[in-house]
């Protein structure tokens, strides 16, 4: 049997950022354009003064950062300068304190509306045939993240409580949907690990209207819910995940009434 050579999803992510990583200056960029992060800034009321580090020369410096192996402040001045000497602007202080000043400027809530947008406008552009029958397959999938241990974290998201004070992180859980057409992330929600409300079926109730009619949701066992199947038909959505453990299935005899009537079964 001749054994598939097409590259995994991670070798693609991983050649592209490899791909930016050789660019000089800030080639993120050219992806988020200024006029699109303007548009957002003033959407969401956030002011800025016309200064070196704009809201978009602060987030393509951080993408820059964050994918870069060094991940360093000075890297991404460093980026910044050749940037700027490309354009024949005038240099700027190699010192990092106004780009960090400037990332801390800069509203957490933007970075989830600039995602949203971006990828929910690559998913409604995606081609007929990449859809399944015509039809979008959106997949919903949680995780965890763990975050630097300051008072405010841990207030907002505390770590669990079989760990001792003072010797765990805290915690985030994740519950993100996303376009198995094109790969884009549609919607998101965070909440804490632990406590009333935290689990992933709540962070759903959150964003289930990211699903609309004729989607089909895509997701693993946990959302094998009542619930969860139940809130996708009420929007005309259908739903394909795999049969929870600790549920059983006897296809022998098959609920029908639904079809023929409440009084019929297989």
């Amino acid at each position: 049997m001749t054994q598939s050579t097409a590259p995994s999803p991670r070798d693609q992510i991983d050649s592209l950022r490899d791909q930016f990583q050789q660019e000089q200056g800030l080639p993120y960029l050219d992806l988020l354009t200024q006029a699109l992060v303007d548009d957002m800034c003033r959407q969401g009321n956030y002011p800025w003064r016309n200064r070196a580090y704009t809201p978009w020369i602060t987030l393509g410096l951080f993408l820059s950062q964050v994918l870069s192996d060094g991940q360093s402040c000075d890297e991404a001045v460093d980026r910044f300068q050749k940037f700027r000497s490309d354009r024949g602007l005038p240099a700027v202080s190699t010192e990092t304190t106004s780009y960090c000043e400037a990332r801390q400027r800069l509203p957490e809530e933007l970075t989830w509306d600039l995602v949203r947008r971006v990828g929910q406008s690559i998913h409604q552009r995606a081609r007929a045939s990449w859809l399944f029958h015509g039809r979008a397959v959106k997949i919903v999938d949680g995780s965890t993240v763990v975050m630097p241990d300051t008072p405010e974290n841990q207030a907002a998201y505390p770590q669990l409580k079989t760990q001792a004070p003072g010797v765990g992180f805290p915690i985030a859980r994740i519950l993100v949907v996303f376009s198995l057409a094109v790969g884009t992330v549609l919607e998101a929600a965070m909440g804490p690990y632990e406590g009333k409300e935290t689990s992933e079926l709540a962070l759903l109730r959150q964003i289930i209207d990211q699903f609309q009619r004729g989607d089909i949701a895509l997701a693993d066992r946990f959302f094998c819910s009542y619930w969860v199947i139940a809130a996708y038909l009420a929007r005309g959505v259908d739903s394909l995940v795999r049969l929870h453990q600790r549920r059983t299935a006897d296809f022998r005899r098959v609920e029908m009434s639904a079809y023929f009537g409440p009084t019929l079964s297989a």
